[in-house]
């Protein structure tokens, strides 16, 4: 299954951190914006976890004010241990990404022009008390394809 990001010709360096500015960060993000409705991103952020994948590594300035929760088996989220911003979701190392990826915090880019939003995944655990326009304009994926991607062991 194709990853639900932009090609990498699309690319764009931004700048970003949290809300206290005790975190901040470089990055090279994909143009490519999406939301997560599972129910841990919701309880995370109080709804879909707006994100932006970044290419490569993040630079991270102020690291030393960023706490780790590891939420599953694949992933651990960071967070600023002052001002409580959700920063990112970092998937694990694997193959064919050997440094894992970051996936941050839409909402923590500073010039998020560049963004547009191309994906949701957990689709079939979005509340239905909200729901986003124009469904065709982008990828659409429920928890099954994402498990089949990021954790091939699990149950179906």
């Amino acid at each position: 299954m194709e990853q639900p990001m932009s090609d990498s010709k699309d690319n764009v360096d931004v700048t970003g951190g949290c809300l206290c500015g005790a975190v901040k960060y470089t990055a090279k993000l994909k143009s490519g914006a999406g939301a997560c409705h599972c129910s841990m991103c919701r309880k995370w952020s109080a709804g879909p976890f707006m994100s932006a994948h970044a290419e490569g590594k993040v630079e991270f300035h102020g690291a030393g004010q960023i706490s780790e929760y590891q939420s599953s088996e694949w992933a651990a989220r960071g967070f600023c241990k002052t001002c409580g911003s959700s920063l990112y979701y970092h998937l694990k190392p694997r193959p064919e990404v050997p440094e894992g990826e970051y996936i941050l915090s839409a909402g923590t880019v500073d010039d998020q022009s560049s963004l547009k939003f191309d994906h949701e995944v957990f689709i079939d655990g979005a509340p239905g008390w909200y729901r986003f326009d124009d469904e065709d304009s982008r990828q659409r994926m429920t928890e099954a394809e994402i498990l089949a991607m990021f954790a091939p062991d699990a149950p179906q």
